[in-house]
């Protein structure tokens, strides 16, 4: 079974590379004692992956991580034995678990799948009576040029495309920017470039000091909407119903929504683990209540 885990990585672990908080991850996996799946071959690798890497210095309360199992367990127990074996500075909040079924296409993993992602930075001012003035005049321009680092060279890109929601404000003597960047393969564009190029725009910004960056959550593109990029499973028990009910669904969100028996239940589901754990004690309630 595979699961798809939101993880944080703490403020305090800021300088950490991606190297180093891949091995950390991967002790906690063993000291949690879940039987993960590895590779086969003479060197075996445990079959993880994290989505987007983080650029040292940059935190985060929405990171995730792909991780196969040998066995099928419940959502809480995993969190759970990984939170026992954790330190303070790392947190899984949730898994998702995603069946595979042989012979048939595997969901990519969840790198593959994300477009954008949310950051709060909060960069060091010298001073507040030019910032609204330049900010206002540097929002205004048509294009924001900077040389952009990629695997072919550097070359000169227009990353104003790139920035999907900016919002800004100046609190004490910090400039605070809420941004909806685009991430993955398909574009990308990293906090820190962005704060780069708005160096050379903003002259209060004061260029010695650290900037803090805070990685909010990413986000998968659905229907040309940014959407939280953690799969997730969303039932409604009911336990009286009108079949002649009009149903109101939300294209954009869900689809496939229709009335079905309570006691086909577990006839529409493919996830063993929800028949087992949750379908079959849910129907063998309602029994008892209805006697």
């Amino acid at each position: 079974m595979r699961y798809v885990i939101k993880f944080t990585k703490g403020e305090n672990i800021k300088f950490i590379g991606h190297l180093d908080l891949m091995r950390t991850i991967q002790r906690i996996i063993k000291r949690s004692g879940l039987p993960v799946e590895y590779s086969k071959g003479f060197n075996p690798h445990m079959s993880l992956s994290i989505a987007q890497p983080l650029s040292v210095g940059v935190y985060s309360d929405g990171e995730y991580l792909d991780l196969v199992l040998t066995e099928s367990l419940g959502v809480g127990e995993v969190i759970e034995k990984l939170n026992e074996s954790a330190p303070p500075t790392i947190k899984f909040l949730h898994a998702t678990p995603v069946e595979i079924v042989e012979n048939v296409k595997r969901l990519p993993q969840a790198m593959a799948l994300l477009d954008g992602a949310r950051y709060i930075i909060k960069i060091k001012l010298n001073g507040t009576s030019k910032v609204e003035e330049e900010m206002m005049k540097t929002l205004n321009e048509d294009k924001w040029e900077i040389v952009k680092k990629t695997k072919k060279g550097e070359k000169l890109t227009d990353i104003k495309p790139f920035v999907k929601e900016f919002k800004y404000w100046i609190k004490d003597d910090e400039l605070v920017l809420n941004t909806l960047s685009a991430t993955g393969s398909r574009e990308n564009l990293s906090a820190d470039l962005l704060v780069t190029y708005l160096k050379g725009k903003i002259s209060e910004i004061n260029m010695d000091s650290f900037v803090n960056i805070k990685r909010e959550e990413m986000y998968i593109l659905k229907n040309n909407k940014y959407v939280p990029s953690h799969l997730h499973l969303s039932v409604a028990y009911l336990l009286e119903a009108n079949e002649e009910d009009k149903l109101i669904i939300n294209e954009e969100e869900t689809s496939g929504v229709k009335w079905i028996p309570i006691n086909e239940l577990n006839i529409h589901c493919n996830e063993p683990y929800m028949v087992k754990t949750v379908y079959d004690k849910f129907n063998k309630k309602i029994k008892e209540l209805s006697l």
